[in-house]
């Protein structure tokens, strides 16, 4: 189990919304004709680093010639695509809009893969992959003394409940609250890995939505191991009535894979209800999605302009082992470069160059199955997770 996920660092800090949101900021993220003849690719090619790649991206472009919409469609395509990444990186419109300003993304180009292709007379369709080349991107990052994030978060079961005045409603598809919040999660591009349980009857039936409105412990921590998540995030919205007037209360809560409460991440109260309720909703929704985003993205901040030093100490068993432990460290973004200090029979000592927090660190080496300890001695060491 991730010893450390999101909204666990610190406290609860006030956010000022039109109503009450209480949110855990820091505990716990073209390609012109060049492009063309370097990048489209029929065969299949996977982006070693995803977080830096988008599929599926869909064209339907018309022009003059077959030519020229295939141009087009390829270069809007791109620029869709980059937007998605950059967006996933540093989750800062301002600071998207400055980079765009100041770099051509041909710079960043690494490969196209055609999914899907139809090119006719005037007009081009595709579905196209895009691969953005990492070592650019952050050498490109750290030059504009940006701050960016790479880490994808660990499973989040995210689990939506309407208590109305006919009762809790978990499963159904003609509930704005319920489809809004299932829309939000399968378009999510963002760093935070949210999931979702299908609403079938059996989950219906086995995780009972009076249950889950009542946050009941075993009726969470049994949809946590369904989905395999590591974490439940359950929001409920409820309607009730101050006399003859509906109000609205918005709840958000993060537990564990027990079922146990980690901490409220949102609770707006008797809200009056509007005229446009669905609209009301969807305001309520976007701020806690945004919330637990800024939050992943605070605690796996990646910044050139904030490196330490860290020496730590590799427990190994064989040369083999080593090899394993340096090899992860050259895929752990937050580390940029390392110095092997001394390596014998039983453990390696390694200096690292760290552009980030200790939660980062941790977080990293969670991902990859390894946890960083303090000795009795006060030292730093690697080791496996139990069970790896």
């Amino acid at each position: 189990m991730y010893a450390a996920l999101i909204f666990r660092w610190t406290g609860v800090l006030p956010v000022v919304l039109p109503v009450i949101l209480q949110s855990v900021k820091s505990c716990l993220l073209i390609l012109v004709l060049p492009l063309l003849i370097v990048g489209l690719q029929a065969h299949a090619e996977e982006c070693s680093t995803p977080q830096f790649g988008v599929n599926n991206v869909s064209i339907d472009q018309l022009a003059d010639t077959a030519s020229e919409a295939r141009q087009l469609g390829t270069r809007a395509a791109a620029e869709t695509a980059f937007t998605v990444v950059l967006d996933r990186l540093l989750n800062d419109p301002e600071k998207i809009s400055q980079f765009l300003d100041r770099h051509d993304l041909d710079q960043f180009s690494d490969f196209v893969h055609i999914t899907e292709e139809n090119s006719l007379e005037g007009r081009y369709i595709a579905l196209l992959d895009f691969c953005f080349d990492a070592d650019r991107l952050r050498a490109s990052f750290r030059k504009d003394g940006l701050r960016w994030t790479e880490l994808r978060s660990p499973p989040i079961l995210v689990v939506p409940v309407w208590q109305g005045p006919d009762g809790a409603r978990a499963w159904q598809n003609d509930n704005s609250w319920l489809s809004g919040w299932r829309e939000a999660v399968e378009t999510s591009n963002g760093l935070v890995n949210f999931v979702l349980l299908e609403p079938t009857i059996i989950n219906e039936r086995s995780l009972r939505a009076e249950d889950l409105a009542r946050a009941n412990p075993v009726t969470l921590s049994l949809a946590t191991t369904l989905a395999e998540a590591e974490q439940t995030m359950l929001v409920i919205a409820r309607l009730d009535y101050d006399g003859s007037s509906p109000v609205l209360t918005v709840d958000g809560q993060l537990f564990s894979r027990d079922g146990e409460l980690i901490t409220t991440l949102a609770k707006m109260v008797d809200l009056p209800v509007s005229s446009d309720l669905v609209g009301q909703l969807a305001v309520a929704r976007s701020q806690i999605l945004q919330e637990m985003q800024a939050s992943w993205y605070a605690a796996n901040a990646i910044s050139g302009n904030d490196t330490q030093k860290m020496t730590l100490i590799l427990p190994i068993n064989s040369l083999e082992e080593w090899a394993s432990r340096l090899a992860v460290f050259d895929q752990i973004a937050v580390f940029n470069g390392y110095r092997i200090r001394k390596l014998d029979l039983t453990s390696g000592v390694v200096t690292v160059n760290v552009e980030g927090t200790i939660a980062a660190v941790k977080n990293a080496l969670l991902a990859q199955g390894l946890s960083l300890v303090t000795t009795e001695d006060g030292n730093q060491s690697v080791i496996p997770l139990i069970g790896n």
